[in-house]
Formats: C-alpha cells, sequence, structure tokens
C-alpha cells in the first residue's frame, strides 16, 4: 500500500491512501497502524484511494466508520475517492454509511478547504 502526505490545502497536511487488491482484516491492521500513528503526531486529514481496490470485507466496514469518527472528533476527516459501485454497494450495505465519496483526488482536496 502507498501511503502520501502532503501539505496540500491552507497549512493542512492531507495523507493519500492508495491500497490495492482486497482490503481485509490483515490488510487493514497495516493501515490501522498508520491510522493509530497519524492520531499521534495530529495527521488528522485522510484521502483513501480506492481504485486499486477490488473488494472490502464487510467486517472491516465497522473499523473503517470508527475510525473515521474519531478523526471528525479530532477536527479531521476521512474522505473516499474512486470508489466503484462494487465497493460503494459493500459500503452501503452496511446500513450506515457516514463518508463523503468524490470522483478524484483533487474533488476531495479542495473540499479540505
Amino acid at each position: 500500500m502507498k501511503i502520501q502526505a502532503v501539505e496540500a490545502v491552507k497549512d493542512k497536511k492531507v495523507s493519500f491512501f492508495l491500497p490495492t487488491g482486497e482490503i481485509n482484516e490483515e490488510e487493514f491492521g497495516t493501515i490501522e497502524d498508520q491510522f493509530k500513528n497519524m492520531i499521534q503526531a495530529d495527521d488528522l486529514n485522510i484521502i483513501l484511494d480506492l481504485s486499486r481496490v477490488s473488494h472490502i470485507n464487510y467486517k472491516i466496514v465497522g473499523q473503517l466508520i470508527d475510525y473515521q469518527k474519531k478523526f471528525k472528533g479530532l477536527g479531521g476527516d476521512i474522505k473516499l475517492v474512486n470508489v466503484s459501485p462494487y465497493l460503494y454497494d459493500i459500503l452501503r450495505l452496511y446500513g450506515f454509511y457516514p463518508f463523503e465519496i468524490f470522483p478524484s483526488k483533487r474533488a476531495a482536496l479542495k473540499s479540505f478547504m
């Protein structure tokens, strides 16, 4: 998984996550470790690019929502980009869907202004 942090919007640091393949419990463990480090470092703005993700384990959706709530509670956010219809259905079927979805990284970056 590729992670890139950039100062993108008015002194706000935004981190891009680009996971590939299937996001299962093991893969999410890597993402979760990064989220924890980011909370400690007060880096609270994330764009999660799902363009290269083929599947998300439904168990992960709840954990991802929990982290999104944590980041929002601390003044940040997790935003999704390039979500396929298949992944959108998995996220939506979970029942509660708090994420903003954008068609591109550029659009997501603008939303952090």
